[in-house]
C-alpha cells in the first residue's frame, strides 16, 4: 500500500509540471503593453513560422516590404527555435514506438542469424595445461581457453 502511494505521488509530481508547461507555451497572440518601445508599433506575438509559405515579398523571412518587425524578431522569425506543435505525450508515444520498432527488429535479426560456419576449437587434457607448462601454483592458468 505504501509503495503504491509513493509511486502515485511520484508520477503526479512529475507529470503536473509537464502539463503546465505545455499549456503555458501556447501562443495566444496577446499584445502585452511595453513602455520601453516608445512610439514603435506594439505588435502581437506571432511567430513567422506560423505564416503561410506563399504570397510574401520576402519569402525567406515570410514578410512584406515595409512591414514593421516585432521587437523580438530574433525570437519570432523563421530562424528562431522551432515551434513545437506536438503534445509532449504524443512525442513520448512516438519515441516509444520508435524504440519498440528498433527492439523488435533487433530481436528478429538476433533470432534469425545463421549458425557459425566453423566448429569451435576444443583442446584435450583440460586445455593442454601440462603441454603448455602449467604448474599448480601459477596465478593465471597457462592452458588454452576452454568452454568450462
Amino acid at each position: 500500500m505504501a509503495l503504491r502511494t509513493a509511486t502515485s505521488r511520484l508520477f503526479q509530481a512529475r507529470l503536473a509540471p509537464m502539463g503546465a508547461r505545455a499549456q503555458s507555451t501556447l501562443n495566444t497572440g496577446e499584445v502585452a503593453q511595453d513602455p520601453q518601445i516608445g512610439d514603435y508599433p506594439n505588435l502581437p506575438r506571432w511567430s513567422n513560422q506560423a505564416r503561410g509559405p506563399y504570397g510574401w515579398w520576402d519569402p525567406q523571412d515570410k514578410r512584406n516590404f515595409g512591414e514593421p518587425l516585432h521587437e523580438e524578431d530574433e525570437l519570432m522569425g523563421v530562424w528562431a527555435p522551432d515551434l513545437h506543435t506536438y503534445n509532449p505525450y504524443k512525442a513520448l508515444g512516438q519515441l516509444s514506438l520508435f524504440a519498440v520498432g528498433i527492439a523488435g527488429f533487433s530481436y528478429i535479426v538476433y533470432n534469425n542469424l545463421p549458425e557459425r560456419p566453423a566448429v569451435k576449437r576444443t583442446y584435450p587434457f583440460d586445455g593442454l595445461k601440462e603441454e603448455l607448462g602449467a604448474r599448480d601454483y601459477d596465478v593465471r592458468s597457462r592452458g588454452a581457453r576452454t568452454e568450462a
